[in-house]
Protein backbone atom coordinates (compact mmCIF):
# COMPACT_ATOMS: atom_id res chain seq x y z
CA UNK A 1 0.00 0.00 0.00
CA UNK A 2 2.67 2.51 0.72
CA UNK A 3 3.76 1.79 -2.69
CA UNK A 4 0.75 3.44 -3.99
CA UNK A 5 0.60 7.84 -4.77
CA UNK A 6 -3.42 8.73 -2.99
CA UNK A 7 -3.99 10.66 -5.39
CA UNK A 8 -3.10 8.25 -9.00
CA UNK A 9 -3.11 5.08 -7.31
CA UNK A 10 -0.40 4.32 -8.89
CA UNK A 11 3.04 3.18 -7.60
CA UNK A 12 4.99 5.53 -7.20
CA UNK A 13 8.17 6.30 -9.63
CA UNK A 14 11.26 5.59 -7.54
CA UNK A 15 9.97 2.49 -5.85
CA UNK A 16 7.97 1.05 -9.12
CA UNK A 17 10.87 -1.18 -10.18
CA UNK A 18 12.05 -2.14 -6.94
CA UNK A 19 8.47 -3.41 -5.79
CA UNK A 20 8.45 -6.87 -7.69
CA UNK A 21 11.58 -7.83 -5.67
CA UNK A 22 10.63 -6.22 -2.15
CA UNK A 23 7.56 -8.48 -2.58
CA UNK A 24 9.60 -11.41 -2.98
CA UNK A 25 12.14 -10.89 -0.11
CA UNK A 26 8.87 -10.26 1.98
CA UNK A 27 7.55 -13.30 1.21
CA UNK A 28 10.49 -15.41 1.89
CA UNK A 29 11.21 -13.49 5.29
CA UNK A 30 7.68 -14.32 5.94
CA UNK A 31 8.15 -18.15 5.88
CA UNK A 32 11.69 -17.61 7.37
CA UNK A 33 9.94 -15.67 10.54
CA UNK A 34 7.36 -18.58 10.35
CA UNK A 35 9.71 -21.59 10.31
CA UNK A 36 8.03 -23.09 6.94
CA UNK A 37 11.84 -22.36 5.45
CA UNK A 38 15.16 -22.39 6.80
CA UNK A 39 18.78 -21.03 6.44
CA UNK A 40 21.48 -24.27 6.05
CA UNK A 41 24.84 -23.43 4.27
CA UNK A 42 23.76 -20.00 2.43
CA UNK A 43 20.90 -22.03 0.87
CA UNK A 44 17.09 -22.16 1.56
CA UNK A 45 15.21 -25.03 2.92
CA UNK A 46 11.80 -25.66 2.73
CA UNK A 47 11.26 -27.62 5.95
CA UNK A 48 7.49 -27.38 6.46
CA UNK A 49 4.84 -27.48 3.51
CA UNK A 50 1.58 -27.03 5.37
CA UNK A 51 0.82 -23.08 5.00
CA UNK A 52 -3.23 -21.65 5.03
CA UNK A 53 -2.28 -18.61 3.00
CA UNK A 54 -2.76 -19.31 -0.80
CA UNK A 55 0.17 -17.15 -1.91
CA UNK A 56 2.34 -18.50 0.97
CA UNK A 57 1.42 -22.24 -0.40
CA UNK A 58 1.87 -21.37 -3.95
CA UNK A 59 5.54 -19.74 -3.37
CA UNK A 60 6.82 -22.87 -1.14
CA UNK A 61 5.24 -25.21 -4.05
CA UNK A 62 7.58 -22.97 -6.43
CA UNK A 63 10.53 -23.44 -3.88
CA UNK A 64 10.49 -26.98 -3.48
CA UNK A 65 10.75 -28.11 -7.62
CA UNK A 66 14.25 -26.28 -7.08
CA UNK A 67 15.98 -27.30 -4.07
CA UNK A 68 19.66 -25.99 -1.84
CA UNK A 69 19.06 -22.35 -3.74
CA UNK A 70 20.27 -18.91 -1.91
CA UNK A 71 18.28 -16.16 -0.82
CA UNK A 72 19.71 -14.27 -3.78
CA UNK A 73 18.69 -16.89 -6.36
CA UNK A 74 14.90 -17.03 -5.10
CA UNK A 75 14.14 -12.84 -4.50
CA UNK A 76 15.13 -12.92 -8.54
CA UNK A 77 13.46 -16.09 -9.20
CA UNK A 78 10.07 -15.46 -7.42
CA UNK A 79 9.41 -11.92 -9.30
CA UNK A 80 9.38 -14.37 -12.62
CA UNK A 81 8.16 -17.52 -11.06
CA UNK A 82 4.99 -15.59 -9.71
CA UNK A 83 2.85 -14.18 -12.59
CA UNK A 84 2.17 -10.49 -12.00
CA UNK A 85 3.09 -10.21 -7.73
CA UNK A 86 1.69 -6.98 -7.46
CA UNK A 87 -1.54 -8.16 -8.37
CA UNK A 88 -1.98 -11.05 -6.31
CA UNK A 89 -0.83 -9.27 -3.27
CA UNK A 90 -3.12 -6.51 -4.29
CA UNK A 91 -5.82 -9.16 -4.71
CA UNK A 92 -5.06 -10.49 -1.42
CA UNK A 93 -5.35 -6.91 0.24
CA UNK A 94 -8.79 -6.93 -1.77
CA UNK A 95 -9.99 -10.30 -0.20
CA UNK A 96 -8.91 -9.41 3.48
CA UNK A 97 -11.06 -6.15 2.98
CA UNK A 98 -8.45 -3.84 3.57
CA UNK A 99 -8.65 -2.43 0.17
CA UNK A 100 -10.60 -2.52 -3.09
CA UNK A 101 -8.56 -3.78 -6.46
CA UNK A 102 -11.10 -3.26 -9.82
CA UNK A 103 -10.09 -4.49 -13.06
CA UNK A 104 -11.00 -2.70 -16.69
CA UNK A 105 -10.81 -4.32 -19.68
CA UNK A 106 -8.60 -1.82 -22.71
CA UNK A 107 -9.92 -1.64 -26.17
CA UNK A 108 -11.69 -4.64 -24.56
CA UNK A 109 -9.19 -7.11 -24.42
CA UNK A 110 -6.17 -6.22 -22.59
CA UNK A 111 -6.83 -6.34 -18.69
CA UNK A 112 -5.95 -3.02 -16.85
CA UNK A 113 -6.07 -3.21 -12.56
CA UNK A 114 -6.40 0.14 -10.45
CA UNK A 115 -6.18 -0.16 -6.79
CA UNK A 116 -7.31 1.81 -3.62
CA UNK A 117 -6.76 1.63 0.03
CA UNK A 118 -7.26 3.47 3.32
CA UNK A 119 -3.40 4.83 3.18
CA UNK A 120 -3.99 7.11 6.04
CA UNK A 121 -4.96 4.53 8.78
CA UNK A 122 -2.53 2.14 7.52
CA UNK A 123 0.72 4.67 7.15
CA UNK A 124 -0.68 5.73 10.84
CA UNK A 125 -0.61 2.74 12.71
CA UNK A 126 2.95 2.06 10.46
CA UNK A 127 4.22 5.05 11.75
CA UNK A 128 3.18 3.98 15.53
CA UNK A 129 4.91 0.46 15.03
CA UNK A 130 8.24 2.03 13.48
CA UNK A 131 8.54 4.40 15.80
CA UNK A 132 8.06 1.46 19.10
CA UNK A 133 10.73 -0.87 17.76
CA UNK A 134 13.43 2.29 16.68
CA UNK A 135 12.73 3.11 20.11
CA UNK A 136 13.63 -0.33 21.28
CA UNK A 137 16.28 -0.71 19.02
CA UNK A 138 18.31 2.39 20.64
CA UNK A 139 17.50 1.25 23.92
CA UNK A 140 18.89 -2.50 22.89
CA UNK A 141 15.81 -4.31 24.05
CA UNK A 142 14.61 -7.95 23.18
CA UNK A 143 12.24 -7.36 19.98
CA UNK A 144 8.83 -9.29 20.52
CA UNK A 145 8.17 -11.59 17.29
CA UNK A 146 5.78 -9.06 15.95
CA UNK A 147 8.27 -6.40 16.02
CA UNK A 148 10.59 -8.58 14.37
CA UNK A 149 8.52 -8.27 11.40
CA UNK A 150 8.48 -5.08 11.78
CA UNK A 151 12.03 -4.75 11.32
CA UNK A 152 11.69 -6.77 7.98
CA UNK A 153 9.32 -4.13 6.94
CA UNK A 154 11.01 -0.71 8.07
CA UNK A 155 14.35 -2.60 6.01
CA UNK A 156 12.14 -3.00 2.62
CA UNK A 157 10.31 0.31 2.95
CA UNK A 158 14.14 1.60 3.31
CA UNK A 159 15.59 -0.16 0.29
CA UNK A 160 12.34 0.78 -1.58
CA UNK A 161 12.73 4.50 -1.14
CA UNK A 162 9.56 4.71 0.76
CA UNK A 163 10.68 5.51 4.24
CA UNK A 164 9.69 9.24 3.80
CA UNK A 165 6.00 7.87 3.37
CA UNK A 166 5.62 6.68 6.53
CA UNK A 167 8.21 9.01 8.50
CA UNK A 168 7.39 12.97 5.98
CA UNK A 169 9.36 14.99 8.67
CA UNK A 170 12.87 15.19 7.61
CA UNK A 171 14.90 14.82 10.83
CA UNK A 172 13.35 12.09 11.79
CA UNK A 173 13.24 10.14 8.57
CA UNK A 174 16.93 10.72 8.65
CA UNK A 175 17.35 9.60 12.07
CA UNK A 176 15.13 6.75 11.77
CA UNK A 177 17.30 5.60 7.98
CA UNK A 178 20.77 5.80 10.10
CA UNK A 179 19.12 3.61 13.00
CA UNK A 180 18.06 1.15 9.92
CA UNK A 181 21.68 0.76 8.46
CA UNK A 182 22.84 -0.37 11.86
CA UNK A 183 19.95 -2.74 12.63
CA UNK A 184 20.73 -4.13 9.36
CA UNK A 185 24.23 -4.75 10.56
CA UNK A 186 22.85 -6.97 13.32
CA UNK A 187 19.24 -7.94 12.88
CA UNK A 188 17.15 -9.13 15.82
CA UNK A 189 15.93 -11.41 13.32
CA UNK A 190 17.47 -14.75 11.54
CA UNK A 191 20.36 -15.37 9.34
CA UNK A 192 18.54 -16.06 6.75
CA UNK A 193 16.56 -12.99 7.01
CA UNK A 194 19.26 -10.72 7.15
CA UNK A 195 20.27 -12.51 3.96
CA UNK A 196 17.07 -12.63 2.54
CA UNK A 197 17.09 -8.58 2.82
CA UNK A 198 20.83 -8.02 1.58
CA UNK A 199 19.77 -10.08 -1.41
CA UNK A 200 16.64 -7.90 -2.04
CA UNK A 201 18.61 -4.95 -1.71
CA UNK A 202 21.40 -5.93 -4.23
CA UNK A 203 18.52 -7.05 -6.83
CA UNK A 204 16.35 -3.33 -6.41
CA UNK A 205 19.96 -1.76 -6.68
CA UNK A 206 20.98 -3.80 -9.67
CA UNK A 207 16.96 -3.30 -11.28
CA UNK A 208 17.43 0.49 -10.50
CA UNK A 209 20.56 0.52 -12.39
CA UNK A 210 19.52 -1.22 -15.32
CA UNK A 211 16.48 0.99 -15.37
CA UNK A 212 18.68 4.18 -15.19
CA UNK A 213 21.03 2.92 -18.09
CA UNK A 214 17.88 2.58 -20.43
Amino acid sequence: MLLLGPKTNQAYGRASSALPYSLSGALLAELMLEGQVEFHHSKLEVVHSEVEDPLLKETLKIMQLKKNKTPKYWVSALKRSHKNLPNKIAGKLDRAGVGNMEEKRILGMFPSYTYTFNQADFIRTMRESFRTVLEKSKKQDLLEKEEERIVVLMSLVYISNLLRIVLPERKEAKRAEKQIKEMSKNLPVSKAVKATLDSTNAAIFAASSSASRS
